[in-house]
């Protein structure tokens, strides 16, 4: 079913398919790359409908409620997922007719996804609520930048996370060396729980460990060995982010790595004892993105979905809804009008937990941290392969 925007109904409306020359989706002939007149924004027929899967799960709620109601969809339906994976197989199963309309994912997924051609290229420079700092922008474009007519990029970052860090509970804790030689100290044996949903994950922490590009290890056998001995004194290998960060809340885990977010979590929707601290060794910065899958049943009403959450609004639920770090500069946070957003509804109306100027000092990633930190991407199929291999080994061994 096409939808047509009430306001446009009746006889002076003019054919989009004739403006645009060629209407990509959401009218029963699916064309690639999705073509948009983006001279008349927002599009006059878009698809009724949205499949949107994501591991953000309350933003995402909140954007397809309201999203459809702006835009008067007939319905919406909303997934939370634990892994891609999750979204991945059903669409490698069904290629033409998976019926998800937008997903959420990670850096290194783009590139596993788009292996199969399976995602579309997102004209972003055409969304007018699409702002993304430069700084994250780029290395986007350089990797996973699109030709492919309306060009675009092949994901668009919504959040920039910070992992692995040592995560810590301070009860357990007190003023700790931030070196992530923690992780691999005797005095914690049993105490220590490691994120190890993906298997990139993991292995990072070994290539920090040992001083390695975590993009471009020299010697894979060094990291084995190292995971290997952290082994003995890890009592639990975590593949979710929620039950990690409960570990640590409680104490049950004094120390382990996740990402700054969970952290973020943590500390200020739970008021947990929890701490963090980017190791002195580095961190990756990376990402989380949403991108449309090729073959699902909206594109042009996931293409608005897109720039329907770079909203104002979109971006503060991002916020109220995760505590995750928007991909805005600093200042955004420390001078500008969104950290003065932050400031005006951290206690009442988003009854957060905490002083709202330490949430914002945490989203500040400083000239010094960057400097030893490393960007997400690239990293070749032989070091995501090796990494699998490690991964595999160390968690099930």
């Amino acid at each position: 079913m096409v939808h047509r925007r009430n306001v446009l109904k009746g006889a002076g409306a003019i054919s989009v398919a004739g403006m645009a020359g060629c209407l990509g989706g959401d009218d029963g002939e699916y064309t690639r790359p999705v073509e948009i007149d983006f001279d008349d924004w927002p599009p006059e027929e878009y698809g009724d409908s949205l499949h949107a899967w994501n591991w953000y799960g309350e933003w995402n709620e909140w954007g397809a409620e309201n999203f459809a109601e702006e835009y008067d969809l007939s319905s919406y339906e909303t997934e939370v997922y634990a892994t891609p994976s999750d979204w991945f197989t059903n669409i490698q199963a069904n290629p033409d007719n998976h019926g998800i309309d937008h997903v959420g994912l990670s850096t290194e997924w783009i590139h596993r996804v788009n292996q199969e051609d399976a995602l579309e290229p997102i004209p972003v420079d055409e969304l007018p609520n699409v702002d993304v700092a430069d700084q994250y922008m780029d290395l986007h474009r350089e990797h996973f930048g699109s030709d492919d007519g309306v060009g675009g990029v092949y994901a668009v970052p919504h959040a920039i996370v910070l992992g692995p860090v040592v995560v810590y509970n301070t009860n357990e804790i007190q003023d700790p060396p931030e070196s992530i030689d923690i992780l691999w100290d005797e005095e914690y044996a049993d105490e220590i729980s490691m994120m190890a949903h993906l298997s990139g994950f993991l292995c990072e922490a070994g290539a920090l460990y040992t001083g390695q590009d975590p993009n471009d290890p020299d010697d894979f056998e060094e990291i084995r060995e190292v995971l290997e001995q952290q082994r003995d004194l890890v009592f639990n290998y975590a593949d979710e982010h929620e039950t990690q960060m409960q570990l640590l809340m409680s104490g049950d885990a004094s120390l382990g790595t996740h990402t700054d977010g969970r952290a973020f979590r943590a500390m200020y929707n739970h008021g947990a004892d929890v701490d963090w601290f980017i190791p002195e060794e580095g961190t990756v910065v990376g990402p989380n993105e949403v991108a449309i899958p090729t073959g699902g049943p909206n594109p042009i009403t996931s293409t608005m979905y897109t720039d329907y959450l770079f909203t104002d609004e979109g971006m503060e639920k991002l916020v109220e809804t995760t505590v995750y770090r928007p991909p805005m500069e600093n200042e955004a946070f420390t001078d500008g009008e969104f950290g003065d957003t932050i400031r005006d509804k951290w206690d009442d109306e988003w009854e957060k937990e905490g002083d709202a100027e330490d949430f914002i000092d945490d989203l500040v990633i400083t000239e010094d941290e960057l400097e030893r930190s490393y960007d997400a991407w690239p990293r070749s199929d032989d070091v995501i392969e090796r990494y699998d291999e490690i991964w595999t080994e160390i968690t099930t061994g």
